[in-house]
């Protein structure tokens, strides 16, 4: 068995869970590791951090190859293909289609799982579908077509594919957390929010995108752990849920290392249980928050907060003298 310390992807950021979770997905689909488990550790002075239990040795090396492979995939992928954004459900439903067909041929269901965790064909505004709740962008982003620059895309027809570097995968397993490049962080990295108000330079000549790209690519790994749904009439996405008027993503952190499927099942637990029973020690949550101002229609994620366990009914049953 060979284990891996991602020292960089921390416990309580966001970012850092669903790239932990996205570095799982892809190991298990893999396959050359054998099986994979994804576990929380601590350190001193590290707080908690992921680490990656395998069957066969790990390395940075291997991993690697595993994330070119993976970039590659996405820059071609059918669910990311059909449009820049979550938008017209004519052409969601067409790839569907699609997708399924070739499922039925016993392709990967990578396609399937992804256009899952998009939206759902059942609920939309008009003629426009409502996206997941991981789609923070707004203005002149795009979901899929951002998904695909992450992956090494070419912003114009005329450049380049970017691929991830052997030092980007190693600052974002690893850490410490440069934030050197220049792509969005979707919205997901409280950190990388810019309050222009806060700092040194004018909006005008601050224009570049600071995030740590790696982690991003990693965490869109994750989003098909994620599937959307409908509930009356109403889009919901796994892992949200609603208080005080606002949305939140909330996660669970345990310790002793758990499978994909572990995983896809812990994640769909409703957290308005306790899930202490099921060895999740403390739940982490961020809230979907507006920024640009008072006008703004731009969301990202708040920076995260320990989400209170519920109360237990025997010990409010008790507090009411047992009263029904």
């Amino acid at each position: 068995m060979s284990a891996l310390e991602l020292t960089g992807l921390k416990a309580h950021h966001p970012l850092g869970f669903l790239a932990a979770c996205g570095l799982l997905r892809c190991l298990t689909e893999w396959k050359d590791f054998g099986w994979s488990k994804l576990g929380w550790r601590s350190g001193e002075d590290k707080g908690a951090f992921a680490a990656i239990d395998a069957e066969r040795p790990l390395d940075i090396e291997s991993v690697m190859q595993l994330l070119l492979s993976r970039s590659e995939q996405q820059r071609g992928s059918l669910a990311l293909t059909w449009s820049t954004k979550v938008d017209d459900r004519g052409k969601y439903r067409d790839m569907a289609n699609r997708v399924v067909l070739q499922l039925l041929q016993g392709a990967s269901r990578d396609d399937a799982d992804m256009l899952a965790a998009l939206a759902s064909d059942l609920i939309v505004e008009g003629k426009s579908l409502r996206s997941t709740s991981f789609d923070l962008t707004s203005g002149n982003q795009r979901l899929l077509q951002s998904l695909r620059i992450l992956a090494g895309e070419p912003e114009n027809p005329k450049g380049r594919p970017s691929p991830l570097t052997r030092a980007a995968v190693e600052e974002a397993m690893m850490g410490p957390w440069k934030y050197q490049d220049d792509h969005h962080s979707l919205g997901w990295d409280p950190q990388a929010q810019r309050l222009h108000a806060l700092r040194g330079k004018i909006p005008e000549k601050d224009k570049a995108s600071r995030s740590v790209r790696a982690a991003v690519f990693l965490a869109s790994q994750a989003l098909p752990l994620f599937p959307c749904f409908a509930v009356r009439r109403r889009l919901r996405t796994t892992g949200f849920h609603r208080h005080d008027e606002d949305d939140w993503f909330a996660w669970p952190i345990w310790r002793e290392p758990i499978s994909l499927d572990t995983l896809r099942s812990l994640l769909a637990h409703p957290f308005h249980s306790d899930l202490r029973e099921r060895g999740v020690e403390v739940v982490y949550r961020c809230r979907r928050a507006h920024t640009g101002g008072s006008e703004g229609n731009y969301r990202v994620f708040s920076p995260p907060e320990e989400r209170p366990w519920p109360v237990r009914r025997r010990r409010l049953l008790s507090r009411q003298g047992g009263k029904r």
